[in-house]
């Protein structure tokens, strides 16, 4: 059985997810952060004939996340889905986001992009947070998000993002993430910033780098400032990557693959 999730389910959906909680930091986040039930944001679950959790559909706008670790009523979801009618894209586990696939879910699979989660514990192997000259890092602000967009316009890796804006000016507002960026001559080079952050733990996206500005070592400064500042806090830290130079990168600030991401636009 598919329902809607309320605020009365908030204890035995956070149950389970936080078994695999690095990989379910998205949902576990946005329940923190939003709740249940907003304009925004919903979230179903499927219930087997005893009445226990077997997955959990979560609409971000119009991007949808499942997540589940056993078998699980893939077929009800898209009916779901197909009857709202604003889907953009899912994202997920890859062997999750596969099985929409086999009940057709439509989506341009033939575009699917899979990524590699990895996972960070310890700060020992961060870069240090100085920016070289003549370069400066700074936190970032509401006041930002255009000249943030107008980077993100410049880099080709983004061009399929949607609802930036959004999910910018929605992380500024709720508080759920922050941002830092890199500046010349006050245009921002290179940002980066965490979103769906909760009290365990938090993921970094949207690291971009100016391509007049890349192999300088920004990228890395950036994802070493939001790591250092959220180990502070006792979280630890996930991103995701599906370019072997980003991996080293990632890799060579210790963190480490622990799942494949996949994410599929309609």
């Amino acid at each position: 059985m598919i329902r809607e999730l309320t605020n009365a389910d908030r204890e035995r959906v956070l149950e389970y997810l936080q078994k695999e909680s690095s990989l379910n930091l998205f949902l576990i986040g946005d329940i923190h952060n939003h709740g249940f039930q907003r304009d925004f944001m919903q979230l179903w679950g499927d219930f087997d004939g005893e009445g226990n959790l077997r997955a959990v559909l979560l609409r971000w706008y119009n991007n949808y996340l499942p997540y589940s670790r056993q078998d699980f009523d893939a077929s009800g979801f898209v009916r779901l889905i197909r009857e709202r009618g604003d889907l953009r894209m899912m994202s997920g586990i890859a062997e999750v986001v596969n099985r929409f696939k086999e009940v057709g879910l439509p989506l341009d699979w033939s575009n699917r992009r899979d990524m590699h989660f990895a996972e960070l514990t310890s700060g020992e192997r961060l870069v240090p947070d100085e920016a070289p000259e003549p370069f400066r890092i700074r936190k970032a602000t509401l006041n930002d998000v255009p000249k943030m967009m107008e980077l993100q316009n410049q880099i080709v890796e983004f061009a399929h993002a949607t609802n930036v804006e959004q999910s910018l000016r929605k992380m500024f507002e709720s508080g759920d993430g922050r941002a830092y960026l890199v500046t010349l001559n006050d245009q921002v080079v290179a940002m980066g910033r965490t979103t769906a952050e909760n009290p365990y733990s938090g993921m970094v996206v949207g690291v971009a780098t100016h391509p007049d500005h890349r192999k300088k070592g920004l990228g890395s400064l950036i994802v070493s400032r939001l790591s250092r500042e959220l180990l502070a806090a006792g979280k630890h830290l996930c991103l995701f990557y599906d370019n072997p130079a980003a991996g080293s990168i990632y890799r060579r600030l210790g963190y480490r693959e622990i799942g494949m991401w996949s994410m599929v636009h309609a």
